[in-house]
């Protein structure tokens, strides 16, 4: 074979790899149809929008794995753009609530024990496996997707855990809050599991606590007589 031919077939080689994995990265998450559109309120981490007319009522905290299930019909616009796939469970030893959010090319996790542990996690989603990292770059989290569920490993710090997610539907998932009482600046992480029961922590002013409950039928979340809007977390927010 001639050096000119031998470099044709190797650039031919090359380009049918470079293809194949760009569309492993763009559809190795996909695990159905989502049929609720898109949010059109701003992504959290600012002051909240404008509160909808019907408020949600303050409640107490119904986080930890016994929570207290939550009924009512989904809001209309509880999934972020371009989401893939999401998963929901409790970790093996059943200290720690995880829910994980895959859109195209990016990923959020979230694990909290619901009280004063958590970790906030994101990367690249690519294929049939997640590698997530947190800010404080103490946090590290592996997946690997098999038979429609996430399976891996959470840690941070002093603590690991391991866990197997079943893949969910909305309402189940994880959404934010975020907004200004008075004058500290107030922020939530809510996991909702699969049976609508809840979980996750809310800080003011640096110091945690259980989050206050959501009630499904509203968009908000109340906190000293003041409405959070709550939001499915999006790909920018962590």
């Amino acid at each position: 074979m001639t050096r000119r031919k031998l470099l044709i077939a190797l650039i031919t080689v090359l380009t049918l790899a470079l293809t194949a994995v760009v569309t492993d990265i763009a559809t190795g998450f996909i695990t159905g149809d989502r049929t609720q559109a898109p949010s059109a309120a701003p992504r959290p981490g600012g002051p909240p929008a404008a509160a909808p007319t019907a408020a949600a009522p303050e409640a107490g905290n119904t986080g930890g794995a016994g929570g207290t299930p939550v009924t009512g019909e989904t809001p209309a616009a509880f999934v972020a753009p371009d989401e893939k796939a999401r998963y929901v469970g409790t970790s093996d030893d059943g200290r720690f609530t995880i829910a994980v959010v895959v859109w195209a090319t990016r990923a959020i996790a979230h694990v909290t024990d619901g009280a004063a542990d958590e970790a906030w996690l994101s990367g690249t989603a690519g294929g049939s496996a997640l590698l997530l990292t947190g800010e404080d770059g103490e946090a590290v989290f592996h997946g690997t997707v098999k038979d429609g569920s996430l399976t891996g490993t959470a840690s941070r710090g002093s603590w690991k855990a391991a866990f197997t997610l079943p893949a969910v539907e909305a309402p189940a998932g994880l959404y934010r809050a975020a907004g200004q009482v008075g004058q500290e600046r107030v922020t939530l992480g809510l996991i909702v599991r699969p049976d609508g029961s809840q979980t996750g922590i809310q800080w003011t002013g640096g110091t945690p606590r259980p989050a206050p409950g959501w009630d499904l039928d509203g968009s908000t979340v109340t906190f000293g007589g003041t409405e959070l809007r709550v939001e499915a977390v999006a790909p920018d927010d962590v």
